[in-house]
C-alpha cells in the first residue's frame, strides 16, 4: 500500500509513501559471536509483509507486528535466524542456523525441522531452502520432496519460476521442479560455471532474461539456459 518497512541493527521501521516515518519497534541486534555474525548481518534482512501483520527476526526470535501501530503480537524461539522470512499460503517460512520453522499467521508452529538454512523461497505448496543442497520441502509437513548438491553453501534465496528453481552458488543453476519421470532427464535443466556468481545476492528475472550479480558487474543469462 506504499509504504515501506526496513529493519536496522537494533529496530524495525515503518516509514509511510512519502517517507515519513510511522512507527519504530526495538529490536536486539543480531550479533551472534559464535557464529561471528555481527550487526551488519541485520540491515540485510527484508520484513516479510502480509495482510496479516509485519514479521521480522529478532536475537533467536521470529516477531510478528502489528502493520498499523508496530505492536508486538507474537514471538516464537528459532535457533539463530539471520535471513529473511518467507510468506507462504499457510504463514511464515524462517530459516536459521540449525532449524527452519513454519508457522501460521496467528503464531502456531505448522512444523520444524533440524535443517540449517540461510535463505527460503516458496511457490504453490513447495518450500525450496539453500544450505550445502536445495531442498524441497512440502509446505504443509515440511518433509523433503528432493535434493540437489550445490558446488558450494548459498546464502542467497532462490528464484521459482513455473518450471524451475534458479539457484547461485558459486555458479547459476536452474533444476526442474518436476522431473516428469524417470525419462526426464535429471533434476539439474541447466547450469552456467564461466564466472563466479555472488552467493550472497539473489538473481533476478526481468524483462526475458536472468539477472547475476557477480564479482565483474552484472550478467544477464537467458532463463531457459540457451546462453
Amino acid at each position: 500500500d506504499g509504504d515501506v518497512y526496513a529493519r536496522s541493527a537494533t529496530a524495525c521501521v515503518k516509514f509511510g509513501p512519502d517517507g515519513t516515518e510511522r512507527w519504530r519497534q526495538t529490536l536486539e541486534p543480531l550479533v551472534y559471536d559464535e557464529y561471528n555474525l555481527g550487526d551488519s548481518t541485520a540491515t540485510q534482512i527484508v520484513p516479510a509483509v502480509d495482510g496479516e501483520g509485519v514479521y521480522i527476526p529478532d536475537y533467536n526470535a521470529i516477531v510478528k507486528l502489528d502493520r498499523e501501530s508496530g505492536d508486538e503480537q507474537f514471538r516464537l524461539s528459532v535457533d539463530t535466524p539471520y535471513a529473511a522470512p518467507v510468506v507462504d499460503d499457510g504463514g511464515i517460512i524462517q530459516t536459521g542456523w540449525q532449524e527452519t520453522i513454519a508457522i501460521t499467521p496467528t503464531g502456531d508452529v505448522r512444523w520444524r525441522r533440524d535443517l540449517q538454512s540461510r535463505a527460503a523461497a516458496a511457490s504453490d505448496d513447495e518450500i525450496y531452502v539453500i544450505s550445502n543442497d536445495i531442498h524441497c520441502l512440502t509446505a504443509d509437513t515440511g518433509e523433503t520432496k528432493w535434493q540437489a548438491h550445490l558446488p558450494s553453501e548459498g546464502t542467497a534465496a532462490p528464484v521459482v519460476t513455473n518450471d524451475s528453481v534458479i539457484v547461485v552458488s558459486g555458479d547459476v543453476r536452474a533444476f526442474r521442479r518436476s522431473t516428469d519421470g524417470i525419462l526426464s532427464g535429471g533434476r539439474t535443466r541447466w547450469e552456467y560455471s564461466e564466472i563466479h556468481a555472488a552467493e550472497y545476492a539473489s538473481p533476478v528475472v526481468a524483462a526475458g532474461r536472468l539477472f547475476v550479480s557477480g564479482p565483474f558487474g552484472l550478467l544477464a543469462l537467458d532463463p531457459e539456459g540457451e546462453r
